[in-house]
């Protein structure tokens, strides 16, 4: 039965073609998920305050600050802070008074305004540890670098928060009346939080050596955090030479931590995982138990490999064929794919093959047909082969999936990982199999 074309309902997973995104904004960060909530000895500022003069203008301030802090309708509480801060601007529990908001609005689920107000607490004081560990555990899930012409400062400007926040951690000094364990753990939890941001912030800047130093810092910290599995298990994927074995392992850690605690994320990094493993090794034989052996440890066993798939036997179909010859060599990465890819970019090839699927380019000046080659691809939903992109055909649209059809374009580029794709430049469909209107809808039968 052929496939239809899917759209992963993961907003951090959008990655198509050589874009690298993991986002899981899908999933509001609210107050459930947020691991810096401070406890009392570590309030906003609270070692720091110590160390400036403390006052009060007069009693009105401090039954204003009382007010505010002891009321306990969201709203008000908002009303009260908002007031506060306009009448007393530079008042020295200026940052509490913004980390009193952000506080309301992630238990509202309004991370937008929780965001500002942390940024503000941050203005007010650099060193407010509790702004700064919600900033960096927040930005991985609302940053879109694709949208946002500012998105190399804003990855800039998280780098930097986080590295302040693990200052700030290495000269943080234990109070008297909490032990050490309750210290520590307080510690790890940040500690793991900062690093798997400047992880993402690396990771978004292809810079992956660094991405793994800071995410294995964090899985060190927190080896219970889905997401820092995930963005790890990236890491080794997109590396330039890719680590499929760790990859896998780390994407399979992910999913079992996931499912453990019923976190929806799983389903789509469980997609994510077997498009990796069956592009790589063939098929999914073996998974099921690399999963459960991931489950109880976050390091994969001395000696475990995953075994690659050979180069396919020929098939008699020589679009497969040279096809498959192609994708494997090109899949393993390193210098030898480096060195195929300089003798195969810009060749022209043609190809027959059956439509995946047909959409506008987002410039809209051309059509990106996507095409099944492999019986994998075929039977996989998400799954293509080839993109052409098609800029002279515009009844290319009326393609309807699952429709035979012979094509030709230049090498342009391709795509290693979660599976092998191809992208075709100057593409063209033979013009004899492009129907002038879309296939007609099946009409429903009369009751």
């Amino acid at each position: 039965m052929k496939k239809k074309t899917v759209l992963l309902g993961f907003v951090w997973m959008a990655i198509a073609a050589f874009l690298l995104r993991v986002d899981f904004s899908a999933r509001t960060p609210g107050s459930a998920l947020w691991l810096g909530a401070a406890p009392a000895w570590a309030a906003p500022g609270q070692q720091a305050e110590e160390q400036k003069p403390r006052s009060w203008s007069g009693r009105e301030e401090y039954d204003a600050y009382q007010a505010m802090v002891t009321e306990k309708d969201s709203n008000k509480k908002i009303a009260l802070a908002d007031a506060f801060l306009q009448k007393y601007p530079d008042s020295f529990v200026k940052d509490a008074a913004y980390i009193t908001k952000m506080q309301v609005y992630v238990q509202l689920n309004d991370v937008p305004k929780a965001i500002e107000a942390a940024r503000k607490g941050v203005e007010a004081s650099p060193d407010n540890l509790q702004a700064l560990s919600y900033l960096a555990f927040t930005f991985p899930f609302v940053f879109k670098a694709d949208d946002d012409p500012n998105s190399a400062a804003k990855l800039s400007q998280a780098g930097n928060d986080s590295r302040h926040g693990l200052d700030l951690l290495e000269k943080l000094q234990k109070p008297e009346n909490v032990t050490d364990d309750q210290f520590n753990q307080y510690v790890k939890g940040q500690r793991a939080n900062f690093n798997n941001t400047i992880g993402f912030v690396a990771l978004q800047r292809k810079d992956y050596p660094a991405a793994l130093t800071h995410f294995k810092a964090a899985a060190e910290d927190n080896p219970a955090d889905i997401y820092t599995f995930y963005r790890m298990g990236l890491a080794y994927l997109y590396s330039e030479t890719p680590d499929y074995d760790n990859a896998v392992w780390n994407l399979a850690r992910s999913v079992s931590l996931a499912k453990a605690s019923n976190n929806p994320a799983g389903t789509e990094i469980s997609k994510f995982l077997s498009k990796v493993y069956i592009g790589f090794h063939g098929n999914e034989e073996g998974l099921p138990e690399i999963i459960a052996q991931a489950a109880a440890s976050p390091t994969p066993p001395e000696g475990f490999q995953v075994k690659p798939m050979p180069i396919p036997e020929k098939t008699g179909n020589p679009s497969v064929d040279a096809f498959n010859q192609m994708a494997v060599p090109l899949k393993l990465g390193g210098p030898r794919a480096q060195e195929i890819w300089s003798k195969l970019k810009g060749q022209p090839v043609e190809l027959a093959g059956f439509i995946d699927s047909v959409e506008k380019a987002p410039d809209g000046n051309m059509y990106l047909v996507r095409i099944d080659l492999v019986e994998a691809s075929k039977e996989s939903e998400g799954v293509y082969d080839i993109e052409l992109r098609d800029s002279t055909q515009p009844n290319v649209k009326n393609l309807a999936g699952g429709a035979g059809v012979h094509f030709k374009g230049t090498l342009e580029a391709y795509t290693a990982a979660p599976n092998f794709v191809l992208t075709l430049g100057n593409g063209e469909i033979n013009a004899d199999e492009i129907p002038d209107q879309p296939a007609a809808r099946p009409r429903r039968p009369r009751r």
